[in-house]
Formats: structure tokens, sequence, C-alpha cells
């Protein structure tokens, strides 16, 4: 049984010619509009001062749409209360549902077709038509289509322009279409139901490369620097070494299990509803379009030393992909629901309500740019779809560049394996949170850390410092070389401020001894450095005179 059953016809039907345009556009309401004949039984008094009722019920939204047919009956107005309105409405309200736990409203909305009335009293009789207020549930609208004129008034917020003003236009200004029943909405075809393979197994492959970043770093939470060798996104690395491998090995790693569980919940999500519905290549093909722009915005936005990461660009894209594909299918409980599912994960996933997650950063700039990218996926799929196929057109289109984002996605392979002794040294680097946060501090930690990390080049220099206040240059100058002897391994992980930093200590604890050897190490830095800090070490060890 129809929710909408038993439906009550519509007051004087059989009275109302069939050449109006108030009936011309009961027709197209519902062919192309997804309304039906008839209204819920609550709703019989708005049916007593019309002459069609039609309504449209997706299991969410309520939607009343009562037509006053001005041609058939000169003169005839709308006669209910905008009180007696909202009543009728809060009576209806039983039948939506809800969004994010917030009740639905009901929708309803009043025509007058046909010429205006002369004194122009229209307008002012249904201004009072309208949403109460911004909490109320009930939300009532009217529209005055005059037909002498070819002039619509409505007092629907935007001027209707959120409400159907377009299509009120083009069906009042374009010659009509033939309908042969006011009963026969167009028909969409849809696929058949099938299980999302690909879905699950972009899952198994996110899972097994989470497995191979956990056992080549022996942690199930990664650090920053971890995530770089492996391939993670950062500036410093896909623009200054050129890597732009990277665009596309970030979206396949995440930094630790729950990363991974609630990207992959949300793929098992879209995907379960997305894949069967544009078929395995299309959708392959909207994935690889989301990673891909989520990776460009990140990598445009975000400051040069982040490292990001995740599948959560490619998600996206498909959730925004999904919300566009819904309207291929005319208003109904399918449009309804790909909408609603869609949003659930988009509106949260695109809001800033929290920056920061158990200490790593949310990065929306992927979020964004995924979804920008499903955006623009999903208007080309709406623009290939013919109304009479299951999926969109031009299949070997889709595989062939759904084959063309295999190869990309498999390409970092290559650098990453070679990448397997950055990633075991980054294991060995001093963690975020054991960084020492003052110079005091760094001094007095320096030993413990040269014995924790003795291959992290920050705590070669920390201890450095703090034999050279000792005195002790020999063994300053031992820290200093320890800590530049795998440079080519760890630079990916730092600035250059920190090679340049080792440089010049190095330099100063030579200079008294040996003056020629400590000036060949500076002549770089004399010629890059020209103020700060380190050249102020280095004038003040008369380094870069002649």
């Amino acid at each position: 049984m129809s929710l909408l059953d038993p439906m009550q016809p519509a007051a004087d039907a059989a009275d109302v010619p069939h050449d109006t345009f108030c009936t011309y556009l009961a027709r197209q309401l519902i062919a192309k509009k997804g309304f039906s004949e008839g209204t819920v039984p609550e709703a019989n008094e708005l049916a007593d001062y019309c002459d069609i009722i039609l309504t449209r019920h997706d299991g969410l939204n309520l939607t009343i749409a009562c037509l006053v047919d001005r041609e058939a009956h000169p003169g005839k107005t709308f006669a209910l209360s905008p009180y007696a309105v909202e009543a009728v409405g809060e009576a209806c309200l039983k039948y939506t549902g809800r969004m994010n736990f917030a009740k639905m409203p009901v929708f309803i909305e009043i025509f007058e077709v046909g010429p205006g009335s002369p004194d122009g009293s229209q307008p002012r009789r249904h201004a009072p038509h309208k949403r109460p207020s911004w909490f109320s549930k009930v939300d009532p609208c009217a529209w005055i289509i005059d037909t002498a004129s070819g002039a619509i008034w409505t007092n629907a917020q935007f001027d209707g322009r959120l409400r159907g003003r377009r299509f009120f236009e083009n069906l009042l200004r374009s010659p009509r279409e033939a309908e042969a029943d006011l009963r026969a909405p167009v028909v969409v075809a849809t696929p058949k139901a099938s299980f999302p393979w690909l879905t699950w197994a972009i899952l198994l492959v996110l899972i097994g490369v989470f497995a191979v970043e956990a056992t080549w770093t022996q942690s199930a939470e990664l650090s920053a620097s971890s995530l770089a060798a492996l391939g993670g996104l950062s500036r410093s690395l896909a623009l200054g070494s050129g890597e732009w491998y990277r665009l596309f090995s970030a979206p396949l790693l995440h930094a630790n299990p729950i990363h991974l569980l609630m990207n992959g919940i949300a793929l098992v999500l879209a995907g379960r509803v997305l894949e069967g519905l544009v078929g395995r290549a299309w959708f392959a093909v909207i994935f690889v379009v989301g990673a891909l722009c989520g990776s460009i915005l990140s990598l445009a936005v975000n400051p040069e030393m982040v490292v990001s990461v995740g599948a959560s660009g490619a998600v996206m894209g498909l959730f925004a992909a999904m919300l566009v594909v819904s309207m291929h299918f005319p208003p109904g409980a399918i449009r309804t629901s790909l909408q609603v599912g869609a949003l659930y994960v988009l509106v949260p996933s695109l809001l800033p309500l929290a920056s920061v997650w158990k200490g790593q950063h949310v990065d929306y700039a992927a979020h964004f740019g995924g979804a920008f990218g499903g955006v623009v996926a999903g208007l080309v799929l709406v623009k290939i779809w013919p109304e009479n196929e299951p999926r969109p057109g031009l299949p070997r289109v889709a595989f062939a560049l759904a084959l063309a984002g295999l190869v990309a996605f498999a390409y970092p392979l290559l650098p990453l394996i070679r990448n397997h002794p950055l990633v075991v040294l980054s294991t060995a680097l001093i963690p975020q949170a054991q960084m020492p946060q003052s110079d005091e501090a760094a001094k007095a930690q320096s030993a413990q850390l040269v014995a924790q990390y003795p291959r992290d080049p920050r705590a070669r220099l920390f201890h450095a410092i703090t034999l050279l206040d000792m005195s002790d240059r020999t063994g300053a100058e031992r820290e200093l070389r320890a800590g530049l002897a795998e440079e080519d391994l760890w630079r990916p992980f730092f600035s250059a401020d920190l090679s340049d930093r080792l440089r010049t200590v190095l330099a100063v604890v030579m200079a008294e001894d040996r003056p020629q050897d400590a000036k060949t190490i500076a002549q770089p830095l004399c010629d890059s450095i020209k103020t700060g800090p380190l050249r102020a070490l280095l004038d003040r060890a008369r380094l870069c005179g002649t």
C-alpha cells in the first residue's frame, strides 16, 4: 500500500476542461516533477477549495499542490485562510521523515492559474500564505500564473527560484507538449541491483596498503615523517622534488586504523549505492577524479611542510557525484534517497567542526577538492545518461579512463619500494610529542635524545651545541658530522634550514683550528644566507670575508 492511500480525488476534476493551462500544468507536474493526482486524507479541506490537487511524497518530504483553474472558472479564488492552511499542514506532518534527527517540513503550494484580477488584488490576498516563522514545519507559498499577460508572481523565497519558477516560466512561454495522459509520468530506466565488487576491492587495497605501512614502520600510528616516506603528499616534495606520483599515492595511505576505518565505512556506504547505479567503470572514474582533485587542492592550499594522506578526497567525490546524479531521476523516492544519503556524509565532512583530531589535522582542502571533482564527474554523467538506459553512456570511454586511473595508482609502487630506507629512517626520528620546547630543554635532553634517536640529525645538533658550550669542540664536530652523514636520506623530512644550521655550526667549530676548511664549508652558506642568526654566526667567526 502506498503511503498516500487512500487517495482523495481532485475536487470537480471531471468538470475541468482538458485544454486549460491549469490542466496542462497539472500534467507536467505529474509527468516531470513526480506528483500524483489526489492527496492524503488530512488534506481533504484543501481539495475543497481548488480544482486540481496533487501530492508528491518521497518518504522524506511531502508537497501538496492546490491548483485553481481561473480559465475554466473565471474569477475563482483559493479562499481558505492562511491559518486553516497551516492547520492542514500540521496534520500532515505525520507523513514527513527526519534528516539528521530534524523533522522535515510539509510544503503546500497554492496556484491560481488563468487571467489575473483586474483590480490587482491577488498578490495582496495571497501574501499571507507563507511560512509563519523559520522554526515552523509547515511551509506554504502562493503562485499567480497570469495566462493573459504571461506574468508570474509568487511570495516564495528568492522569488521562487528554488521552488520551480523557471519550470513554470518555460511551460508558460513555450509551445505545449502533447501529453497523452495526466497519470503517465516519464519512466527513467534503473539498473538491477548488483553486489559492489569494485567497492570492496578498493577497500581491500586500502587495508592491504595500511598493512604494509604498519609492517614497514612497525607501528599502527604513523608519524608525519613516516607518511612522507611512504608517499604522503606535501608541497615541498611534490613541487620541490618533482615527486608528482604523490598525487596518487597519498589517497591510498592512512595515518592510523581509525582514519582507515572512517574512510572505509564511507567508501562502502557510497559504493553500495553508486557502483550499481553508474556501473563499475564510471564508479572507478569518479573515484580517480575525486582522489586527484582532492590531492591538487590539498597541494595548493596546505602549508609547505604539511603531509596529507587518506582516501577522503576520493570518497567525497563519490558522495558529491551521487548528489548530482540524483538529478537524472524524476522527483521521488530514488532521487530523495540518493540526496539524503549523500548529504548525510557531505555536510559534516565539509564543515570545519574540528580542525584537529587525535593529533591529526583534518585536510578540508582534500575534502572540498574531492567534492568538486565529484560534482564535475556527476554533471558529465547526467549529460551523457539517456533516460531509457539503466546506466550512463560511453562505457568504452569509462573503461579507458578507469584503466588509466589504475595505471596512475600503480605507478607510485616503484618509487615507494625504492623509498624503503626512508621509511625505516622515519621510524628513527624524534616524535613530535618528545621534541624539546625550548633551547634549555634541548640542551638538557640532548644526550638522552642522541641515545634514543641516534639517526635524527636534530638530536645530533642539540648535543653538538651542548658540547660546544662545554668547550668540547672535538665532540661537537663528531656529532655534527654524524648528523650530516645521512643527509641524503633525511632531507625529505626536514626543511633546508636544518642542513644550513648543521653546516654553520660545523664551520664555526672548525674556524679556530682549521680556518681554511671552515671557510670551504661556509662559502655556500655565505652566498645563500644574507641575514638572520646563521649569518650573524658566520660573520662573528669571520668565515664570509676574503
